[in-house]
């Protein structure tokens, strides 16, 4: 036990001290910083009300629109289209809107330039529109009450259901899509943590084999103890940095909580249920998911003489936690697709498909534990076969190729079982 903490331990220190992994924690959040920036400039610039000119001789369609400066500010100097070509030219206005009346008609141009500040041309039109009809309205001899009952529109809600046995309970429209998003987070995270820690683990075995370092150790200590001090060693920066994650996150949301933005999309979530249907499941199959991914490295890693070669040994499980994490992103879309369903219950796949399964709330408790203990004994079962394939071929140097190695250690391994 001790000499398994000591191997434990170090892989630990290693790696949690490392540039590698210190870059690993801040990329994330300075990527979501940058974003934030953006988005709110881009915000701000949306924000702004466009200036623009009005060129119109109806005097009522100019009072109506200097009076919507909600929308956009109108020039009121100038009256002319060549003046307003000029002020557009030199940045003065972000365009000019012209308006012809002919015959009862509304006829409206609005030229800009573009890169120049849009404005809502669906909300003109709209209002445009209304005063069109009120003047037909006028000359047809409708009365107020006739004209407003001409212009009602049909309104359809949307109500989103959810059946809990034989109870029907409403869910909120707001509720429903921060679940999906936050399943498309924990999707890109299990597959990015996977990847990650997938290639450090085969990387670690591989430089200690590369190096012959791995003979000095295993002349102390078993194969099985370093192969599980090795897989909870990594086990454990993973849990540091979604650690470190989930200390930051906490720290934002209360200092962002008091914020509009923050309560409008908050309103009417329950966090606690949220965080417990949704990151309650995700936590047990981002853990299983990790481990069996990082088990399977393991005994890849061992197969290579090189550090050089990691790569080209976790290739194919990087191939399958890529085929897992589009299967992810297709569950976003279609929740309900048949293929969906199967993928969901697909050991390598569980982990970036079911979570979107859970927020789509298109899988049962039943569902989930099924595919909980699925999970758990195909990664008992992944674990078990590395571990044997591990004591094999850790000390098998050839540079014939993994195959072969991988064949060459199956050799060994019935020999030491004949004996």
């Amino acid at each position: 036990m001790n000499k398994f903490k000591v191997i434990a331990g170090e892989v630990y220190k290693k790696n949690v001290k490392s540039v590698g992994f210190i870059s690993m924690v801040l990329s994330p959040i300075v990527i979501l910083a940058v974003v934030g920036v953006v988005i709110y400039f881009v915000g701000s610039s949306f924000s702004e009300v466009s200036k623009i000119a009005l060129i119109t001789s109806d005097s009522q369609i100019e009072t109506v629109l200097e009076s919507n400066g909600d929308q956009f500010n109108i020039n009121k100097k100038i009256k002319t289209e060549r003046s307003a070509k000029k002020a557009l030219k030199n940045g003065e206005i972000d365009g000019y809107l012209i308006i012809d009346t002919k015959n009862e008609k509304i006829d409206a141009n609005y030229i800009h330039t573009s890169t120049s500040q849009t404005i809502d041309l669906m909300s003109l039109e709209a209002l445009l529109s209304t005063i069109q009809l009120n003047r037909t309205a006028l000359k047809l001899g409708l009365t107020q009450n006739e004209v407003t009952q001409l212009s009602s529109t049909a309104t359809v809600a949307d109500e989103i259901i959810r059946f809990e046995g034989d109870n029907i309970s409403s869910q909120n429209n707001s509720d429903t899509a921060i679940k999906r998003w936050s399943a498309y987070v924990v999707g890109i995270a299990v597959f990015l943590f996977i990847v990650n820690y997938s290639s450090i683990i085969a990387q670690e075995i591989a430089s200690e084999k590369g190096t012959r370092i791995m003979e000095i150790i295993l002349s102390s200590v078993s194969s099985s103890v370093h192969f599980f001090g090795k897989l909870i060693g990594i086990l454990l920066v993973c849990l540091t940095q979604v650690v470190i994650y989930g200390v930051i996150g906490f720290i934002a949301y209360q200092i962002g909580k008091d914020f509009e933005i923050v309560q409008t999309i908050m309103q009417g979530i329950d966090i606690k249920e949220l965080l417990r249907s949704l990151l309650g499941y995700s936590a047990i199959y981002f853990v299983l998911g990790i481990i069996l991914y990082a088990s399977i490295a393991a005994f890849l890693g061992s197969l290579v003489s090189k550090i050089e070669d990691v790569n080209k040994a976790v290739t194919p499980l990087i191939f399958l936690s890529m085929i897992g994490f589009y299967a992810g992103m297709f569950a976003f879309a279609s929740p309900n697709q048949m293929i969906v369903k199967i993928a969901s219950y697909i050991p390598f796949f569980t982990p970036m498909v079911m979570p979107f399964r859970v927020a789509s709330e298109t899988v049962t408790a039943t569902g989930n534990t099924i595919a909980i203990f699925f999970m758990i004994g195909f990664t008992i079962l992944c674990t078990s076969i590395s571990l044997i394939l591990y004591r094999s071929n850790v000390l098998v140097y050839s540079d014939t190729g993994m195959f072969k190695t991988l064949k060459t250690s199956w050799s060994i391994m019935r020999s030491e079982k004949q004996k």
